[in-house]
């Protein structure tokens, strides 16, 4: 295959989300020159795509068709395109909760990772730089104000939800790319912010291996693919002279470690939030097609999970609606009256992400029997929180229940022993663990300072490198603890090289 881009740098990135775009922007910032790498596409909000179909063929990887292997598949949602997955979630913000911290400090020997004061720090940095702020009451949109009311009337503590979008203008398009660019993902906000300091991003290019010399990472190769049909058109070749950085995700960070030789613990402890959602029918319009996509919020961590409002676009939605014919038909003229909720599960639950003979990626993941007791205690809250909310009818998505609920007292279904975890449906859009941090290098792939134990020059920046899920949005504390470790491998090159 013809070699169509060579490039060298000091450090050579893979990925621009969350924590990709953090390093390229902390590091160019520095002085020193980077390249991020793309396997997606630059796509300004300007010519982001309308149609569902067509904008997660552009942001999504494989349309969100990839899925968990073994008995329940749950689909793993990632994006694909210069900004990861920032550029197609809703923008919530949650610091790192204290629990965690203190957990990954003591436990796994990570103080300097998670330094308290540092991570304030980084924490307030980030939120000045991408406007973060409690989502406006004009931008709350019909469906959270719907969870709003019935978590009042159930006595349960919600909160507006604090999001990177200050200049909202209530599209409730976040899921497929904010047409406005209002929302502060990493598309429209780091990645520019490190271009301006002379960081190059080479979209569409797909890295297969990390290259290593004299048991140093020193480069990355892999192929530029084709804007349209996203088949290889030809090879590149990047040299980093101070270091690679891996930022491809919790599935495909571990997946190009293990393509580049590496073993031990990559790809062991994949962890995730697996999340289920309930459609309500109001005898009112609620308008979910107006608002923050997502902007209030119940969360019950002493419960194992988070109840959010989550609007749909309304090709989804319909997808929702139980029945067919006449019946269904009838229901989507009154497309308007719906609302929906969803719970996120802080899941015990571990996995193992591997490369196959394919070329695919294989996750071997399944929920503990105690994941599946908080994921059926969540739905049937889900359901009395809409009927709570004023809803006439409910439709759980669970299929040994009733498709149309019509009283709370239905939720208690949800709890038989006759409701098995093949009954429901669940996604996964917060993936963690699989390349975890940690002291000890028989325990985890990357030391404190995220270098890989056993590989000089070699480093993992995302959400695989977070040792245990979060119960909460991750992308704040990937970000937090990125700034942190890219601050100090700028500061270590600096003295290295005053020293030199």
């Amino acid at each position: 295959m013809k070699l169509l881009l060579e490039d060298s740098a000091d450090f050579v990135i893979v990925g621009s989300g969350a924590g990709g775009a953090t390093a390229a922007r902390v590091l160019s910032e520095a002085g020193l020159s980077v390249i991020v790498l793309e396997e997606g596409p630059a796509l300004a909000p300007s010519a982001r795509s309308r149609g569902l179909i067509d904008a997660m063929h552009e942001s999504l990887r494989d349309m969100g068709t990839i899925a968990t292997s073994g008995r329940t598949p749950i689909p793993l949602l990632m994006g694909r395109c210069v900004g990861g997955s920032t550029a197609v979630n809703s923008g919530i913000i949650w610091r790192l909760p204290e629990d965690v911290r203190l957990d990954w400090s003591t436990r796994l020997g990570l103080s300097e990772l998670v330094d308290e004061k540092a991570l304030e720090r980084n924490f307030a940095r980030i939120e000045s730089d991408l406007g973060v702020t409690e989502v406006r009451e004009e931008m709350l949109g019909g469906n959270a104000q719907r969870l709003r009311s019935a978590s009042e009337a159930l006595g349960l503590p919600g909160r507006t939800i604090r999001r990177n979008a200050a200049q909202c203008q209530g599209s409730a398009r976040c899921l497929q790319g904010c047409p406005n660019g209002a929302r502060q993902s990493m598309d429209v906000s780091y990645i520019p912010r490190a271009m301006q300091h002379g960081a190059r991003v080479h979209a569409l290019s797909r890295a297969h291996r990390v290259v290593f010399e004299r048991g140093r990472a020193v480069g990355v190769s892999g192929v530029v693919l084709d804007p349209v049909t996203r088949d290889p058109k030809g090879e590149f070749r990047v040299r980093a002279t101070r270091g690679v950085i891996s930022a491809a995700g919790a599935v495909y960070t571990p997946a190009l470690l293990w393509n580049s030789g590496l073993r031990g613990r990559v790809g062991e402890g994949f962890q995730a939030h697996p999340g289920a959602a309930v459609v309500g029918q109001f005898p009112e319009p609620v308008g979910m097609g107006f608002g923050a996509t997502q902007s209030y919020e119940v969360p019950l961590r002493e419960r194992g999970y988070k109840v959010e409002s989550l609007a749909l676009p309304p090709e989804l939605l319909a997808a929702r609606i139980p029945g067919a014919g006449e019946s269904w038909q009838r229901d989507l003229r009154r497309l308007d009256h719906f609302a929906q909720f969803c719970a996120v599960h802080r899941a015990a639950a571990s996995g193992r992400v591997r490369p196959n003979l394919f070329g695919d990626i294989s996750v071997r993941y399944e929920l503990l029997p105690s994941d599946f007791e908080r994921v059926k205690q969540s739905v049937a809250l889900l359901v009395r929180l809409l009927f709570a909310a004023g809803a006439v009818e409910v439709y759980p998505g669970v299929a040994s229940v009733p498709e149309r609920m019509t009283n709370p007292e239905q939720a208690d279904l949800l709890l038989s022993e006759r409701v098995m975890r093949h009954d429901f449906h669940l996604l996964a859009s917060h993936h963690f663990g699989s390349a975890a941090a940690g002291a000890s290098a028989a325990h985890s792939v990357v030391g404190p300072d995220l270098q890989a134990h056993d590989v000089p020059q070699l480093y993992v920046m995302d959400a695989s490198a977070l040792p245990t899920n979060l119960g909460v949005n991750p992308q704040h504390t990937i970000m937090a603890v990125v700034y942190g470790a890219a601050e100090r491998l700028a500061n270590h090159d600096k003295h290295s090289r005053n020293a030199a």
